[in-house]
């Protein structure tokens, strides 16, 4: 008796497509975390800086991590954005450091200054999503972190030029 190759096929496939769905079910949410900030530069148009993340792999596959938007906000009002458009390989369990580039503009930035420098505390806010991929597979995830910090005052800040 001679089969059709579509009453082989069908199982096949659909074995295919159960493997793929719950492969992609235990995928483990990636943990993005911000770890600090670093001062590229001055030009004319602002102030350059890199945010750094850590962003973390806890599955046990090797994955790709791309997208990487994110938006940076100080007392609920929205002060910095980026996106990191290139894809990044993160091993299985590990963290690799990411840095994104973004630049605070010059206008503005006086109002922004003040707020930052009145010695009162004052809430952070860091919003934002990754795609994860591996082969055809990839899933967005979102994330955020929030804190607090006390601002210095304007008054109690010196600065020595040396020149």
């Amino acid at each position: 008796m001679i089969r059709e190759p579509r009453a082989v096929l069908a199982p096949a496939l659909l074995l295919m497509c159960l493997l793929a769905v719950t492969s992609c079910s235990q995928i483990v949410e990636p943990v993005v975390t911000m770890t600090g900030v670093d001062f590229r530069g001055i030009s004319i148009e602002g102030l350059s800086f890199n945010l750094m993340m850590d962003v973390e792999n806890p599955n046990g596959f090797g994955a790709d991590i791309s997208d990487l938007e994110y938006r940076i906000l100080l007392d609920n009002a929205e002060v910095a954005n980026g996106l990191q458009e290139d894809t990044i390989v993160v091993p299985a369990k590990s963290v690799v450091e990411v840095g994104i580039p973004f630049v605070i503009v010059w206008s503005g930035m006086d109002k922004s200054l003040k707020k930052l420098l009145d010695g009162e505390k004052h809430e952070w806010r860091l919003k934002g999503s990754v795609k994860l991929s591996k082969g055809a597979m990839s899933r967005v995830f979102r994330f955020s972190e929030n804190g607090t910090f006390d601002a210095p005052r304007a008054s109690d800040i010196e600065i020595d030029l040396d020149l």
